[in-house]
């Protein structure tokens, strides 16, 4: 590659890094919005950046005596994870100081932001009533669009219930759940729909209607087993198949209005976690000049190109939400990266050593890099990924957050610094001082090119 040619491929290269550096970063007005940069768009769930607090408290109309509060957190938790947060907090509080008999229960959590990259409380209040609502899943029928009669009594009537996604007709947009008959509801359903040639079915949870019986059904809306329901919301889908699904809790509770909390880590913990990952991404960067004099100029841009595609990739994949194992995870990832720079390092030196030419030395080195690093990054990938698997909750997000770094530091180190070195050692005339490079005693062979 010639020089000229060099010098034009870098210069692009570096204003897009900087681009991104910037877009980073940077936070401007956009018309009558506001641009964060990839940074202010990740969202952070509430261990890391605080949340809304819930309390719960025991309805002055509740009937029954909660026997065992535990087996009411376990009933949230479930009902939470099936609508689809992985961090919260859920237990049990009372107050020392009153005569209070019963345990009230605090939720804590965090919403999704919404375009604007504000929290959206709303969804929550909505979705912690929803996970705490009380009654008796009952299916009512009949030949009226307002039916009455209690059916599919005695039994579970419902195998399964879950958010099947979104289906788009013209204009129309609809939100679907299906509902999985078990083999008593199914059959007890199936007598009904073909003893009537009219037949309206309507399902309840306690008092609130979850499914109108304004739509009359007949036999081949049930495809093995299946009914599909449509609502206008994801939010309302989500949380009608959790409450088809599980039904109701036991006891009554009422749920307070939405109170303000920090981190249960410490305050402003989301900034300093900013400021620990930046000093680390320093260290790294002044660590690779140390060791490898000029050419840590080519971990310096690799590691900002890193740093700046890892914060754009936590925005770009959907359902990523940044929690304290997120942190450690992206923390990890930098070092990880920082580990590929003094493989190739090492490699390249250990093959000038032997008399190769500056050249043929960089050359090598990387290709001989290539199997530790796809060896060794792959299998911290797959070990992510099994604790993916197997985890939740903050390790779940660990889990994520840290394989997409690897990967991210996987093509870092083997094509974008590689892009880099050869690049500006074109320009720099692959001069080995540049490198830092010496020639093993006794080996004679020259350097030039």
């Amino acid at each position: 590659m010639k020089k000229s040619k060099a010098i034009v491929l870098l210069t692009i290269t570096l204003v897009i890094t900087a681009v991104l550096t910037f877009l980073s970063f940077a936070r401007f007005p956009v018309g009558t919005k506001n641009f964060n940069g990839f940074l202010g768009a990740i969202q952070t769930d509430y261990d890391l950046s605080g949340g809304t607090a819930y309390t719960l408290t025991l309805a002055d109309d509740n009937i029954e005596i909660v026997n065992d509060v535990d087996e009411v957190i376990d009933t949230l938790k479930y009902r939470l994870d099936l609508l689809g947060y992985e961090n919260y907090s859920v237990k049990a509080i009372k107050d020392v100081d009153t005569a209070v008999k019963d345990y009230d229960i605090r939720i804590e959590l965090r919403g999704n932001t919404d375009k604007y990259n504000e929290i959206d409380t709303s969804a929550l209040y909505s979705d912690v009533k929803v996970a705490a609502a009380y009654g008796e899943l009952t299916f009512r029928g009949g030949t009226s669009e307002n039916p009455t009669e209690i059916i599919l009594d005695g039994g579970n009537p419902v195998e399964d219930a879950y958010y099947m996604g979104v289906s788009n007709n013209g204009d129309s947009t609809t939100y679907n759940v299906n509902i999985t008959f078990s083999d008593y509801g199914y059959d007890a359903l199936m007598k009904l729909l073909n003893d009537n040639s009219t037949y309206y079915v309507q399902i309840n949870l306690g008092d609130t209607v979850l499914l109108p019986g304004t739509s009359a059904l007949s036999a081949s809306y049930i495809n093995d087993k299946s009914l599909i329901i449509t609502t206008g919301s994801e939010t309302s889908a989500r949380q009608a198949a959790l409450q088809i699904k599980s039904g109701g809790l036991a006891y009554k509770y009422d749920v307070s209005e939405g109170e303000d909390i920090s981190s249960p880590l410490g305050r402003n913990l989301e900034v300093k976690s900013i400021i620990a990952i930046s000093l680390l991404l320093v260290a790294v960067i002044a660590a690779m000049f140390v060791i490898d004099k000029k050419y840590g100029v080519v971990s310096c841009l690799s590691a900002i190109l890193f740093t700046d595609l890892y914060l754009f990739l936590m925005i770009a994949i959907p359902g990523i939400k940044i929690s304290v194992g997120g942190v450690i995870g992206f923390a990890l990832a930098t070092v990880v990266l920082a580990d590929g720079f003094m493989i190739i390092s090492k490699r390249i030196k250990e093959e000038f050593a032997r008399g190769k030419t500056v050249k043929s030395a960089v050359k090598t080195g990387f290709k001989r890099a290539l199997l530790p690093i796809a060896g060794s990054f792959g299998i911290m990938a797959a070990a992510a990924l099994i604790l993916f698997l197997l985890a939740g909750g903050a390790l779940k997000n660990f889990a994520v957050v840290f394989a997409v770094g690897v990967v991210l530091a996987a093509v870092i180190n083997l094509l974008v610094s590689r892009l880099f070195a050869n690049l500006i050692l074109t320009i720099a005339k692959y001069d080995q001082s540049f490198l830092g490079l010496k020639r093993a005693e006794g080996n004679a062979e020259e350097a030039g090119e």
